[in-house]
């Protein structure tokens, strides 16, 4: 014990040693008089944080003149800076021209502009500034005046991307920026190097020599005691998390009878069969869901289904109206965390080693014969997250912290840094999965749906203004990074507040919470549940990948690819919808589990099967509406620009209607114990997309990427079919419920839908919100209705639905009125009973005996 504490102290010390050094350069150098003749903005903000320096009243006793938009004595200034006094000069719509001529001594054209331009440094053009910052990263400028000089020793610095105008050049000592700052151009003056750049600048003309970004004491990055806290927070948090696992770890293996009681009371007893349920004590909805069945799965997908119809519109409105106007008028941040949680969502994926999805897996496995043992996959979970979270925490924080401030992405570093604290103590999401494991669909969707969907907007409305306003109080950051880290503590407080509500419902069930925190489980436990895991993350990972590959040939191939790849991603946003589809799939996987598992094929069998059905049924759906009013949502809502979105939308929505054939494919193969052949296919369908795209994009440009989309999809959805039926268990299709049906509602509701709305649509936002309200709210009982009635039940599957509507939660009543909607359809159509989905009778059977066998659990 006592070497180890030498030893933490130790590698305290040299922490200290390290990171608490000034850095070389930072020593006080001679104060510098600036001259500042211009507005109170950023740019008077920017040179009160330089080090050293001074503003001073008297141009006479400057060192450097920094004219923003000003020129109170021309004469005088020219005279200073032909005394070898540097100027930086910063246009303004109110400088005359020859005013500038006179400062500056070089003869000039101005000209005032205002049409957007994006910032790129020139080619050929050597400077500090050009590499010490990201000029990809700038905002586009827009009021400005455009400059032309017959004087050929000037020195472009950085110009227009679209018209090649200079923006910054040099002149001799002297710096010219021709952005209008003042009340122009705010977006620019909140950019994270903005402060460094008119440091930089400043410092330039002066004849010194500007310190680099991550040594500039002023920059949004972690400096020396930033560094050191960092590093002391860490080596805590490392010895805190192994500390508490050897406790734990002793106190489990010390008292293993805690596995004995699962919940905290006695569990009400399962009937033996539903034939014998005494008709004077009819079930109530927990004997529903104690019931093993396709209603389970089927009861929670139609209270997320439901939640997401009232839901999609007010999502869409807020995360494309009221955050980015309202709340964080800022798209440099907003852009800023998208990328940061787009690329730490695959880190994330792959650190997490599937023990989330073997969790839910082998739970809902284990739970009939052993539960003792079904309790373990989740403590395995919890103490990865927490162990693996810690050093994945610490590594990540160490490099941010010290090199990143080094590189291009310097002003990632805080965001990256923050959003890197959602992985402590990593296990939020422990009662999520918790409640899948025990097939509590209801309880899991409002755990999910809150955590996608409802808290972030709570946690934004409540953190990001809040942090809006410090970053407007604290200069080094600026009101735009402020809003960003309000992100990222609103994306942990939403962590936060799942795990709370997952708590509350978990211990609402009557399942002890405290045993997933315990670790009684052994080496065998831990291998199986990675054997399983690594696979199912790979499968994600190959997906990730694919994407990444994606990006890169589209960069190199595709014309005029910003503004394409503009209109693709807004068109891609409705393909989200069809991830309603997902949310079925992913609680049928651990029914197949549990049946697959334990010798029930048939019902297993009969789980694909309906789930083919279901997939058909939704996909066609939501495909009809968002083909009936998509393009004109993206017209009226957002102009006559995006008209390339509107018709990309129409392949991908076709192409998102047909998702659910991989997922499906996916979900049988997990349930299955399979994953391997789950990450052979993603790999294989990612090979297929990548190549195609290869070989069309360059030819067909975004077309090509279009049937590298269809071609890849297609092949693994279908190829997943008969790779499971050989591989996993026998599969079943049935023609009619599955595809003939849904295809022939979906096409009728669209007519339908394409019409009124048509009437109802003035291509402007108000109408094009209205059918977008109609197309999914209020509209799905036709859908509905029109399904029935084209022959797509039986009498058994159709009772199912209802009793599925019963399990639907808060959300009963819609369900519900889907249930008779498509009852009367059904009802009145010829073609009801015609083509039944034969083999529910005996997968029944089966289902009956599997709850028969369940250990009772206390």
């Amino acid at each position: 014990m006592k070497k180890n504490l030498r030893t933490f102290l130790t590698l305290i010390v040299l922490t200290v040693l390290l990171f608490g050094q000034p850095v070389s350069g930072r020593a006080a150098a001679p104060e510098l008089q600036i001259y500042y003749a211009g507005p109170a903005d950023g740019v008077r903000q920017a040179l009160s944080l330089i080090p050293g320096a001074a503003l001073t009243e008297s141009p006479e006793q400057a060192g450097v003149l920094v004219l923003n938009g000003a020129l109170p004595d021309p004469a005088a200034l020219s005279a200073l800076r032909q005394a070898g006094v540097g100027v930086l000069l910063i246009l303004g719509p109110e400088l005359r021209q020859g005013d500038v001529q006179d400062v500056l001594g070089v003869p000039l054209i101005i000209s005032p502009a205002e049409e957007a331009v994006t910032l790129t440094s020139v080619k050929g053009a050597a400077a500090p500034l050009l590499t010490g910052i990201d000029w990809n990263s700038a905002p586009q400028i827009r009021e400005r005046g455009q400059t032309q000089t017959p004087v050929s020793s000037v020195i472009p610095l950085v110009a227009g991307y679209e018209d090649a105008s200079w923006l910054l050049w040099q002149a001799g000592s002297n710096y010219i920026f021709n952005a209008y700052l003042g009340d122009a151009n705010k977006p620019f003056q909140e950019w994270a190097y903005f402060n460094y750049l008119i440091y930089h600048l400043t410092l330039s003309a002066a004849g010194r020599f500007p310190l680099s970004f991550a040594d500039y004491p002023a920059s949004p990055v972690p400096h020396s005691a930033e560094r050191v806290g960092l590093m002391l927070i860490m080596a805590g948090l490392l010895a805190t998390a192994g500390a508490a696992f050897v406790l734990v770890r002793r106190y489990s293996l010390a008292h293993p009878e805690l596995l004995d009681a699962l919940t905290s009371g006695p569990a009400p007893a399962a009937p033996e069969s539903p034939a014998e349920t005494p008709a004077e004590t009819p079930k109530t909805v927990e004997d529903d869901w104690d019931e093993v069945g396709f209603h389970r799965p089927l009861g929670g997908f139609m209270l997320a289904f439901m939640l997401g119809v009232v839901m999609f519109v007010p999502l869409i409105i807020y995360n494309s109206y009221i955050l980015p106007t309202f709340i964080l008028p800022s798209a440099q941040a907003l852009g800023i965390w998208g990328r940061v949680t787009q690329f730490f969502n695959v880190v994330w994926l792959f650190l997490d080693m599937g023990t989330s999805m073997a969790f839910i897996k082998f739970f809902a496995q284990y739970r009939v014969h052993e539960p003792r043992k079904a309790i373990q996959f989740g403590q395995v979970f919890v103490w990865w997250q927490a162990l693996s979270g810690a050093v994945q925490v610490a590594v990540v924080v160490l490099i941010a912290g010290t090199y990143l401030p080094q590189t291009a992405y310097a002003l990632y570093t805080w965001s990256v840094i923050i959003h890197t604290l959602i992985q402590l103590p990593g296990f939020y999401q422990v009662f999520r999965h918790g409640l899948m494991a025990w097939q509590r669909f209801d309880y899991a969707q409002i755990v999910i749906i809150g955590t996608n969907l409802i808290l972030p907007i709570v946690a934004q409305l409540a953190v990001v203004p809040l942090m809006v306003a410090w970053g407007g109080s604290a200069p080094v950051f600026g009101p735009a990074l402020g809003g960003l880290f309000g992100l990222g503590l609103a994306a942990y407080l939403v962590e936060l507040l799942t795990f709370a509500a997952g708590w509350l419902l978990y211990r609402r069930l009557g399942y002890r919470a405290r045993l997933l925190f315990l670790a009684h489980f052994d080496w065998q436990t831990v291998v199986q549940s990675f054997r399983f895991g690594v696979f199912e993350m790979l499968g994600s990972f190959f997906w990730g990948a694919g994407q990444a590959l994606e990006i890169v040939i589209t960069q190199t191939r595709l014309f005029n690819y910003t503004e394409i790849w503009g209109n693709w991603g807004l068109a891609q946003n409705f393909v989200f919808a069809f991830n309603a589809v997902a949310t079925l799939y992913d609680n049928v996987m651990p029914s197949i589990s549990e049946a697959i598992a334990n010798g029930r094929v048939k019902l297993s069998q009969y789980y694909a099967a309906v789930s083919y059905k279901w997939g058909g049924l939704v996909s066609a759906f939501i495909g009809a509406v968002l083909l009936a009013v998509a393009d004109r949502f993206i017209l009226g809502a957002l102009g006559s620009e995006f008209e390339r979105a509107a018709a990309y939308a129409v392949p991908l929505i076709i192409w998102g209607a047909i998702q659910y054939l991989s997922w499906i494919g996916d979900n049988v193969q997990l349930g299955s114990n399979r994953p391997v052949i789950k990450a052979s296919m993603v790999f294989a369908e990612q090979v297929v997309r990548i190549l195609l795209a290869l070989a069309l994009v360059a030819r067909f440009q975004i077309n090509g990427l279009i049937i590298a989309y269809f071609v890849g999809l297609l092949a693994k959805g279908i190829s997943a079919y008969f790779i499971n039926d050989r591989l996993c268990y026998p599969q079943k299709f049935y023609f009619w419920q599955s595809a003939a049906a849904p295809l022939l509602a979906g096409g009728l509701h669209f007519l339908i839908l394409r019409y009124v709305t048509g009437l109802i649509w003035q291509n402007d936002q108000l109408t094009s919100i209205l059918i977008f309200l109609i197309g999914i709210l209020f509209s799905y009982p036709l859908y509905a209705f029109l399904y029935g009635l084209v022959g797509g039940w039986d009498d058994a599957t159709l009772q199912e639905l209802e009793h599925a509507a019963r399990l639907a939660g808060f959300m009963r009543g819609m369900a519900w009125l889907f249930w008779a909607a498509t009852a009367l359809g059904a009802r009145l159509s010829p073609l009801h009973n015609r083509f039944p989905i034969t083999i529910r009778s005996e997968a029944m059977t089966e289902a009956a005996l599997l709850t028969q066998e369940r250990v009772s659990i206390n």
